[in-house]
């Protein structure tokens, strides 16, 4: 089954802020959902049955990898995304959930041959946030892409201005929030945004992987944030590190907030292989567990209430 993945990898440039104008994304909290052909569908966002039928003209498809979920972030609904295998033995197939932004697939939205949506879009934003949960096989894996294009005036395929591919972590608990700072390539404007989540991405997709997607937007002009000072950056202590097992523990025994401050943890390519929400209540101590990554070097960034902390972490 052909995807749709691009290669950039997203990048935390500088100290953004968390405050910022959310820049309104159709059908982003996935609130209003109607039936197209045989499945109903949020609005404005196309799903695997969408891509099948491009695929396979004539045909509609219910493949039941995208449904209206109840357990929601805000609001009433999120968008589930499940990997679901057809048939069995030689013949078995693993369809992944796909939801990509947008009314319509085809056209000059094509990148490497392989139809794509996209909305109508004419700014720069600064930032991507989305919320989400992810269970199931540890072997599978789930991707957001997030891609600001331009039309190329000698009627190629679209320019790419800006954006990348997320790797999204399995999660414990409840939802995750994700925010990143996009990563542009040009100054100039964008007339699109395309945007796409999966519940599969590995080699060999496995069945059960559910991926929960809710309050989807796009930030803009955030003020930038402070970093702590040397006295508060003092207070935090990461141990072991280098961690042999991957296992650090945050320590801030006078400031409680520090250790339980909203974390993102990053591979040294941009890419964010972990993220928490702050702990409720603030705990002086936080464990964090990176032994399902392999060994090298990453950066730890906590957003407290007295400024930014940064750490790097190596796992042995």
């Amino acid at each position: 089954m052909k995807k749709i993945v691009y290669a950039a990898g997203f990048l935390l440039l500088g100290l953004a802020s968390h405050q910022a104008a959310a820049q309104a994304i159709p059908n982003g909290t996935f609130e209003t959902w109607a039936t197209r052909s045989t499945a109903e569908a949020p609005a404005n966002w196309l799903t695997q049955d969408d891509v099948l039928a491009a695929d396979y003209p004539g045909y509609t498809f219910n493949t039941g990898t995208v449904t209206k979920s109840t357990d929601a972030h805000g609001g009433t609904y999120a968008a589930q995304l499940s990997n679901i295998a057809f048939g069995s033995g030689t013949t078995a197939t693993v369809l992944e959930g796909l939801l990509v932004l947008g009314q319509k697939l085809g056209g000059q939205a094509s990148y490497g041959g392989y139809p794509i949506g996209g909305i109508p879009y004419a700014a720069r934003p600064t930032q991507w946030q989305f919320y989400y949960k992810l269970t199931g096989p540890a072997s599978d894996a789930a991707e957001a892409t997030l891609l600001l294009t331009k039309k190329d005036p000698a009627g190629g395929l679209p320019l790419i201005l800006g954006g990348g591919t997320l790797s999204l972590p399995p999660t414990t608990g409840g939802y995750q929030q994700v925010l990143v700072t996009i990563p542009y390539t040009s100054t100039a404007t964008p007339d699109s945004v395309r945007m796409q989540f999966s519940s599969g991405t590995a080699a060999t997709i496995a069945a059960g992987s559910v991926l929960l997607i809710d309050d989807v937007s796009l930030l803009g002009a955030p003020m930038l944030a402070t970093r702590a000072d040397a006295g508060t950056q003092a207070q935090l202590a990461v141990s072991p590190n280098p961690s042999p097992a991957g296992r650090f523990r945050l320590s801030a025994p006078g400031q409680p907030a520090l250790a339980s401050a909203p974390y993102t943890v990053l591979d040294l390519t941009g890419r964010v292989v972990a993220c928490q929400p702050a702990l409720t209540p603030a705990s002086p101590t936080r464990d964090l567990d990176l032994s399902n990554l392999q060994t090298g070097l990453y950066v730890l960034r906590l957003d407290s209430p007295q400024g930014v902390l940064t750490r790097q972490l190596v796992v042995k």
